[in-house]
């Protein structure tokens, strides 16, 4: 049996094991971390990869665990509507769910018989035949193939191309989760755009609502990295009332802070017998909330090409991945330019753009990005 060693166990990671494991593969999962614990916060996974868990079975697990997104709502600071989208294809196709129970349903998926953890890896070797994988605590793996799910900072991608650089995007991040139950959100995602930053809002259960700001900086600013909740609101506080109303029920200790970074894209993703998937292939920006949406149709493609052609295999998921993939990092990066204006009269000049603009323009690229089938 063919043996694949997928590096990391995150949701790109344990998807191209499920879709490998699905097509007859002997898949092994090494993962860097000691230990999975609940980790993130909230994720949306549009019809384009809940396509792909429907036809493994696991889409009602999800919906169990979730909330189904009916639109997605662009405003201004003042609550005033500048764009409207619907995400779906066919209803109730959008999930917005806690990053830690989407992973939870990919790992009962696969099992973890074949999960290793504390497996960092360091260094592959690739023969004519074989790849062996070093790892940081001394060990080796040996394979017929390597799929490097390692992330944004993929030690496979440094390895083969150590010219690639993580780049910044100009914006950091929060993120956190807060209870919902008195806020009656409806089943939508909420961005709003103004001066001060980019403030989103999406409710991922029956009780749990998914919040986040985007705010423009220089990379590793250590004043705006230790500001509390409380100061964010007080940034925050001429934006509509929903945003003090969220941040007033938000934990402090569960809120996240990082930079956003992407990388540049690449012309490649396939090395003979090692392919790279997911942020290791093409991190991008969230402004589309496809970074993991992407990685699950690299997971699936690479699943289907591996399983009809072992010779052809990794060079067909290149073929077939990469033109879309590299084509959505760039219209997530551009977006993030959009909405990150930090002038007043610039955002009044886009905002008055956005509400005149013909609608048949967002629904031709939410077609191409959500109703995407292979």
């Amino acid at each position: 049996m063919t043996k694949v060693i997928v590096l990391g166990g995150g949701i790109a990671g344990l998807s191209t094991a499920i879709a490998l494991q699905r097509e007859g593969f002997d898949v092994h999962v090494y993962e860097k971390t000691k230990r999975l614990k609940p980790v993130g916060a909230g994720i949306m996974i549009a019809a384009n990869a809940t396509r792909i868990f429907n036809e493994w079975g696991l889409t009602e697990r999800l919906r169990a665990k979730g909330n189904h997104l009916e639109k997605l709502l662009i405003l201004s600071e003042k609550g005033k509507m500048l764009s409207s989208i619907s995400p779906n294809p066919v209803p109730e196709q959008t999930i917005a769910i806690h990053r830690a129970d989407l992973h939870q349903v990919l790992m009962d998926e696969l099992g973890t018989t074949n999960v290793s953890l504390g497996k960092g890896a360091n260094h592959v070797l690739q023969g004519p035949k074989h790849v062996r994988v070093s790892f940081d605590d001394g060990t080796e793996a040996e394979g017929d193939y390597v799929v490097a799910a390692d992330g944004i900072h993929s030690a496979v991608r440094r390895q083969i191309l150590p010219q690639v650089k993580n780049r910044y995007a100009g914006y950091t991040c929060w993120r956190g989760v807060a209870p919902s139950a008195r806020l009656q959100l409806r089943s939508e995602l909420h961005e709003i755009w103004g001066p001060e930053g980019r403030f989103g809002y999406l409710p991922i259960s029956s009780d749990q609502v998914y919040w986040y700001i985007l705010m423009n900086t220089k990379p590793d600013n250590q004043a705006l990295g230790a500001l509390r909740i409380a100061d964010l609101a007080k940034r925050f506080e001429r934006y509509t009332p929903m945003v003090q109303n969220i941040l007033q029920l938000a934990d402090e200790e569960s809120c996240l802070h990082h930079d956003i970074y992407d990388i540049p894209l690449l012309d490649r993703y396939s090395f003979g017998r090692i392919a790279l998937v997911g942020d290791a292939a093409h991190a991008m920006t969230p402004n589309l909330g496809q970074g993991a949406c992407q990685g699950i149709e690299d997971a699936y493609v690479l699943g289907k090409c591996l399983g009809s052609n072992l010779e052809s295999g990794l060079q067909d998921y290149e073929n077939m991945r990469l033109p879309r993939a590299n084509k959505i990092s760039k219209i997530a990066r551009q977006v993030g330019i959009m909405s990150q204006l930090d002038s007043r009269l610039w955002c009044a000049v886009r905002n008055g753009v956005m509400r005149i603009a013909p609608p048949r323009l967002l629904r031709g690229q939410a077609r191409y990005i959500y109703e995407y089938a292979y």
